[in-house]
Parts: structure tokens; C-alpha cells; sequence
């Protein structure tokens, strides 16, 4: 194999532009330097040997070159900004980890079956230490994360122990953020100690559900722990086991009168359907709910479901309503207090 074929080989199974970039803030990052940086063409070739999985000696004789000089060229050069970019300590021997295998899991490797756009998104989740937050903790945090790409960034998931924010958003956006982080600047932004940083992998069917959310939930919807009072959330987070597969979003319903109730669906796919958990919760510092608040279940042709139909008594505290439902399938939560009528379509 000659250098010609090595680079076409790259070009064809792998997005080139985008790893010399990523490689070049990486090398940015290891210098320590706030002036841009790029890979020179020995590191490109280098690297394009590395991920035809070449050996040092291999990569040595197609650019015919000595062995020693393209092994300095390589430990001086290329593996640390390689070690840099996997988030590995500079000690470790980048040699014996499979570095394509590492790169492909950070999506740089070409999908036959369908190319990728720049409009890719990835999913992704901060760890910060902030044990229990409350909900304007949270808020500006989110805020704050939002103003680093400029953007407003909507939080999809939070989950509990050290605090776990998940987003979706560009590739470009999810890189800005890992810059941000390996240079230790993010916990600096967000004026709290993260923890870590990284991408979450997804099954098929919660990409489908990920995709449909941005059409399933209205305007209001937002994670539980921005709607939830602290200790309504550590309740809810005590009856409902944690499930990095589900998604939970809440809103609070207004009725009039000063009147209203916190409304939370949470949604895991399972199977071939997708679990359904409708919980009504107090608002604000109510400690019951509303005497007499009737909720109802919709099908998807607006007709009541009479089996998931309750009303409140004088000590209810929490709702709670469960059904399944296919991917796609419509359905309603109708609320009825006194002469007002709410009815939230899904």
C-alpha cells in the first residue's frame, strides 16, 4: 500500500476534515494556547496509517522514512494529541488501546448504510457536584451552559446522586463544550465543579422516542427537577427507580383562582410499547391537591378511557395514572376542576 491508496482508504471510511479539526483543538488544548491550531501533513499521514491500523514500522516504510523518526514523530506529536482528544492521561501508552475502535465510538468513522450530515445530533450528559439542587440552581446552570454556545440549550433528562444534566444538540455544539471542559474553563462558566462530560449512547427505539418528543410535548414541558419542588422530586424520585432510558417532563397547570397542580409524564420504552406515567403533584407550597380535581385519559380519538379516571380527595398529595402505548399512538390527559377544563394533548 503507497501513500495515495493510505489516503484514499482514510477518506472513504473515515470524516477526515472533522477528526484534523477535533485533532487540532486537541493539540490547541495541549499546548495550552488560546491561538488556533492544526495538524501538520506528517501528523495527517501518520494518522492516516493509524487508522488503516498500520504499525509504527508499516507506516515507517510506505512514507519511507526510518523507523526512529517516524516513532519520534508519532510520541512527540500525534499520540499526545490523540491522548488528548480521548480524554486519556498523557502517561498512558496510547499504543495499547485500538485507537480506530476509540475514534469510531466518538462518531469519526463513516456509516456505510448512511452518511452523515452536519446537522447530526448527539446526546450527551454533564456531571456536576451539586448534590440536590433546587430548582433556580439548576436553572442558572442551564442558563449559563446555554450562553457558552449561545444558544439556548434545553435540558432532556436530569438524573439524581452527583447531579447528571443530558442535552441534545450539534456535534459542534457538543465539541465547543468538550473544549471547554478539558481546559477546566466549564466548571469556571457554570461556577460549580463538573465532574465529567460525555456522550450517551441511545437504542433505536429511544432515538425514535428522542425525535418524537420534540413534537410530543407542548410549550410549558420541562424536566422534572425545573418544575418539581425539592421535595416533591426526591418523593418522585423514590417511587419511580432510575432508568437512564426514560424521560420525564413537567408543567405546571394553571386553573384560575390561584389554582393549580404540577403535571409530570414519564415515558420508558419497553418492548415494542412505551410505558406511560402521568403524575399530578401540589404546586408551589400546597401540601394537598385540590378537592374534587378530576383527571381522564384520552384515546387518541378523544374518547375517555374509563379504567384511567380519578378524582381527589381531601388528602391526596399525588396522582398517579400508568397505561402503555405503541410508538406513534396519540392520547390526552384531561383535567377538570370545578368549571375549568384543561386538556393536554400527547
Amino acid at each position: 500500500m503507497n501513500r495515495k491508496e493510505l489516503e484514499e482508504l482514510a477518506e472513504k471510511n473515515w470524516y477526515l476534515e472533522d477528526l484534523y479539526k477535533a485533532l487540532g483543538q486537541a493539540k490547541k488544548t495541549y499546548k495550552q494556547t488560546e491561538k488556533a491550531q492544526s495538524i501538520t501533513p506528517n501528523d495527517k499521514d501518520n494518522l492516516h496509517g493509524i487508522l488503516a491500523r498500520k504499525k509504527s514500522s508499516e507506516i515507517a516504510i510506505i512514507y519511507n522514512k526510518s523507523y526512529g523518526q517516524t516513532k519520534n514523530e508519532l510520541s512527540d506529536r500525534l499520540y499526545k494529541y490523540i491522548r488528548n482528544l480521548l480524554r486519556y492521561d498523557q502517561s498512558l501508552d496510547i499504543e495499547s488501546i485500538d485507537i480506530p475502535d476509540r475514534l469510531a465510538e466518538r462518531g469519526f468513522k463513516r456509516d456505510s448504510s448512511q452518511e452523515r450530515r452536519e446537522t447530526d445530533r448527539v446526546w450527551w450528559r454533564i456531571t456536576i457536584e451539586l448534590d440536590n439542587p433546587d430548582n433556580l440552581q439548576l436553572q442558572a446552570i442551564v442558563k449559563r451552559l446555554g450562553s457558552a454556545l449561545e444558544k439556548p440549550l434545553i435540558v432532556q433528562k436530569i438524573e439524581q446522586g452527583s447531579t447528571l444534566l443530558a442535552f441534545e444538540s450539534d456535534r459542534s455544539e457538543y465539541d465547543r463544550i468538550e473544549e471547554l471542559y478539558r481546559s477546566g474553563r466549564l466548571g469556571e462558566l457554570l461556577k460549580v465543579t463538573v465532574s465529567d462530560l460525555g456522550q450517551v449512547p441511545q437504542s433505536s427505539l429511544l432515538i425514535y422516542l428522542r425525535q418524537m418528543y420534540e413534537n410530543l410535548f407542548g410549550e410549558g414541558y420541562q424536566p422534572v427537577g425545573l418544575i418539581l419542588t425539592r421535595g416533591q422530586r426526591n418523593r418522585w424520585r423514590g417511587q419511580n427507580p432510575e432508568n437512564l432510558e426514560s424521560v420525564a417532563r413537567a408543567k405546571q397547570i394553571n386553573f384560575g383562582a390561584n389554582q393549580s397542580v404540577n403535571l409530570t409524564i414519564e415515558l420508558t420504552p419497553k418492548d415494542e410499547e412505551i410505558d406511560t406515567k402521568i403524575w399530578l403533584h401540589p404546586s408551589g407550597d400546597a401540601v394537598y391537591l385540590p378537592v374534587g380535581l378530576q383527571i381522564t385519559v384520552l384515546d387518541e380519538f378523544g374518547n375517555p378511557i374509563p379504567q384511567l379516571h380519578k378524582q381527589t380527595g381531601s388528602t391526596d398529595n399525588a396522582v398517579l395514572l400508568t397505561f402503555s402505548v405503541e410508538p406513534g399512538e396519540r392520547f390526552s390527559i384531561k383535567l377538570l376542576l370545578g368549571e375549568a377544563s384543561v386538556t393536554e394533548t400527547f
